[in-house]
């Protein structure tokens, strides 16, 4: 593929981005739901809460193994790659990840030059039911981003600027994919699927191209371009899906559509909206089957090939729905983060801050609320990542440098109110989740 000089300029992309979405939508958007900070762990484990309190069934500090609160401060644009810092790699092994800097006293040996890199990447093996600590590794890094995926059967995959590697359960290197140079000074985001089987791989020469990457051989697929594409789009393993806005001229009209685009170049409008302020909402796999389309005050989840939703919940005006959702892998559940806003004010130009109000966990086959955690009762006040077990029994969260996990109930305890075969939510439920 030809490369052209890195001459891209991340405002002009977000200009030309904002453009193509209703301002209602990126309003809400600007908000920041989920900060993908740098993380922590300790080998503090505290044992399950009173079960009328709905506590977790256990507590991770996160500082006593290397967290020293590294975030990167002044950071110049050129790479996007925010991986949920923390994920099930098995229903038995949790991973939380975190950057440090490093202090360099001395000179690199010239046959090991990334063996004194200021900046590594952490990962911390937790069991999932007790909390302890199994391993711990590390990898040097040249610029403060990377992370780790789940890559099914207790695989992992390890995402850095430089170099990524598939490891075994037992830690061994199977797979490495070593980008050039030239493609790691243009690579701007890596997107995994919910499985984590398939990646792909976004680069601006500086037009955008993309490139499919299976994380079992990471192989790449040959690159390829549509400019019709946001600056963020979400993956399964063999399909890709985004929203796209074109204004009608001759209609004065403005079409909305959700557009579902398979790896082999065969694509289907699975939403069409017209109208100005009218959209289908943010597309996001949830599985390879299943999409859920984000509004800033509501979700609801339909097939990949379209047609009525199987699921659709709405949320208070003073409620906003985290942009990021969290799916099982088998799945069969996934979880939003519901946030208000604090403070600020119009008049005095002063910016509110984002404050979480609860997470919910949707079971699917179900079409019920799980689970729902309370961030006040648990004085939560913002979470970095969420994610659920392979088998949807646990969901463990990070927040201010603590991994919580929490027992979910294999049933719905609620009440709901079904219409025509749709789950219409409207919160707060009454419905309370087993301890």
């Amino acid at each position: 593929m030809e490369i052209r000089s890195y001459t891209w300029i991340r405002r002009t992309r977000e200009a030309a981005l904002a453009g193509s979405f209703s301002t209602f939508l990126w309003t809400a958007f600007l908000v920041t739901f989920i900060t993908q900070s740098s993380l922590g762990l300790g080998h503090k484990v505290e044992g399950r809460a009173d079960s009328d309190s709905h506590g977790p069934a256990w507590k991770f500090d996160l500082r006593s193994v290397g967290f020293t609160g590294f975030a990167p401060k002044q950071e110049q644009w050129g790479l996007n790659l925010r991986l949920n810092p923390i994920c099930f790699i098995s229903d038995d092994v949790l991973i939380a990840t975190f950057i440090t800097r490093e202090e360099v006293t001395t000179l690199a040996r010239r046959d090991q030059p990334g063996e004194l890199l200021p900046l590594r990447l952490h990962g911390i093996f937790l069991d999932a039911a007790t909390g302890q600590v199994r391993n711990t590794k590390e990898w040097s890094i040249t610029r403060p981003r990377g992370g780790i995926i789940a890559a099914g059967e207790g695989r992992f995959v390890v995402l850095t600027p430089e170099i990524s590697a598939l490891y075994s359960p037992k830690f061994e290197q199977l797979k490495t994919l070593s980008l050039s140079s030239e493609q790691r000074s243009h690579l701007w985001d890596l997107y995994p699927s919910p499985s984590g089987k398939s990646l792909l791989a976004e680069y601006h020469y500086p037009d955008a191209l993309y490139q499919w990457i299976d994380t079992n051989s990471l192989q790449p697929q040959p690159a390829w371009k549509d400019e019709r594409l946001p600056s963020a789009v979400s993956i399964s393993d063999g399909e890709l899906t985004f929203f796209s806005q074109e204004f009608m001229k001759s209609q004065n009209v403005y079409v909305n559509r959700v557009i579902v685009k398979s790896r082999t170049g065969g694509e289907r409008v699975i939403c069409h909206e017209t109208g100005q302020g009218a959209s289908c909402g943010i597309p996001h796999f949830l599985n390879n089957e299943l999409l859920a389309l984000w509004m800033p005050h509501g979700v609801s989840v339909l097939p990949k090939a379209g047609g009525n939703p199987l699921l659709a919940a709405s949320f208070h005006d003073d409620e906003w729905i985290g942009q990021l959702f969290y799916p099982s892998s088998d799945g069969n559940r996934f979880a939003v983060t519901v946030w208000t806003h604090k403070g600020g004010s119009a008049f005095l130009d002063i910016d509110y801050h984002a404050v979480l109000k609860r997470i919910v966990v949707y079971d699917l086959p179900s079409q019920h609320v799980a689970f729902t955690l309370d961030a006040k009762q648990q004085k939560i006040r913002t979470v970095s990542g969420v994610a659920l077990s392979p088998d949807g029994s646990l969901m463990a969260i990070l927040t201010d440098g603590v991994v919580e996990v929490y027992q979910l109930p294999p049933e719905h305890t609620g009440a709901v109110d079904l219409k025509n075969g749709i789950l219409h939510l409207q919160f707060p439920l009454s419905a309370k989740s087993k301890p």
